[in-house]
């Protein structure tokens, strides 16, 4: 008999056990045990038959080719997925801001209720500019080889912009808004009955923790310069060998599922020291040629090793421990010849 005969005949009996089992259920004592135990059966019957209906011999089946991913397919998908999204947040979020609005209770709830509906709204407004904004087609350069000689003195590898920001800037930007969300309500109803000795003082302190956040991002993002006579690295306001730089990691991102790709290499040295080099910017090359021999050779100058665990101090899982991470060859291929959006990465990520 075959798999897919084995579940007709399987359905057919467990189904009506399953049925039974559920009418005589609340009948208590004896019978609800076995009833219990009869839905057991049934439900394990109906699993197997399903199972044993998608195959078509009892033999073990060869597992599928592997497949590349489509990425035209999978843009086109998310950009209508986006769409909808962005459509559902613009009609939504303003029924909830009018549903706010008609709410007489002058409470703490009408006003996260509001600010919600706000929210809402601009998310799905700014959903449908970023499908329009993706929506152009860029053509992506390889990075052409070039062997002349690198100029002297410092030399700017990688310069700070506000789409570097983005991608490190997505954990703040979240907690942000959950901020947001659970504190401007109250703020808004401390506001309508407080002095305005304490309303400047709110203002000061929110004016304080927002040039805060400013200061600490333009530190973890700053402008990259590298001295290839002294083989020294400038990161910011601070200098160091570019020997102590020890690891690299991939950083990439993209707006949309199939669309183009932002790729960072983050090299990594003492104290939380990170040195962003952005390679591509939305798919295009970031780097002119001049910069990318000196990106080049500020890799050569590094001592890049995968990452160690202390449970692994030989290294061996470092790849699987570490999977973001690359080593001196790799690294160097990276930021040599940047991969474009529809190649794949040396790691499993982007």
């Amino acid at each position: 008999m075959s798999p897919r005969r084995a579940a007709v005949v399987v359905a057919i009996v467990a189904v009506p056990v399953l049925v039974a089992s559920v009418v005589f259920l609340p009948t208590g004592g004896a019978v609800s045990v076995l009833s219990a135990l009869g839905m057991a059966a049934g439900l394990t019957g109906v699993g197997l038959a399903m199972l044993w209906a998608t195959r078509s011999s009892w033999k073990p089946e060869p597992a599928p080719s592997p497949r590349s991913p489509d990425r035209s397919v999978a843009r086109r998908r998310a950009v209508r997925v986006a769409r909808v999204q962005g459509w559902i947040g613009i009609v939504g979020g303003l029924g909830i801001a009018l549903l706010a609005l008609g709410i007489e209770d002058d409470d703490r709830s009408a006003l996260r209720l509001g600010a919600a509906g706000i929210g809402i709204l601009v998310l799905g407004a700014a959903t449908l500019v970023l499908v329009h904004a993706s929506g152009r087609k860029r053509v992506e350069e390889d990075a052409a080889s070039d062997d002349d000689p690198l100029p002297s003195g410092w030399i700017l590898v990688s310069r700070r912009e506000g789409g570097s920001w983005l991608i490190f800037a997505v954990p703040a930007i979240a907690a942000l808004v959950w901020g947001a969300w659970q504190f401007i309500p109250l703020f808004v109803l401390t506001l309508r009955g407080a002095s305005a000795l304490a309303v400047a003082a709110l203002g000061i302190v929110a004016i304080a923790a927002v040039a805060s956040g400013v200061v600490w991002g333009l530190r973890q993002i700053a402008d990259v310069w590298f001295d290839t006579a002294i083989a020294r690295v400038r990161v910011g306001s601070r200098t160091l060998a570019a020997s102590d730089l020890t690891t690299a990691r991939v950083s990439a991102a993209t707006m949309l599922a199939g669309g183009t790709r932002s790729l960072f290499l983050v090299l990594e040295g003492p104290g939380k020291l990170r040195v962003p080099l952005l390679l591509r910017r939305h798919g295009g090359l970031a780097m002119d040629p001049v910069q990318r021999r000196a990106a080049v050779a500020l890799v050569e100058a590094a001592r890049i090793a995968l990452p160690r665990a202390k449970e692994d101090p030989r290294g061996r899982f470092s790849r699987t421990l570490f999977p973001a991470h690359l080593d001196a060859a790799q690294a160097r291929e990276l930021v040599a010849h940047p991969p474009r959006s529809d190649e794949d990465l040396p790691i499993a990520v982007g």
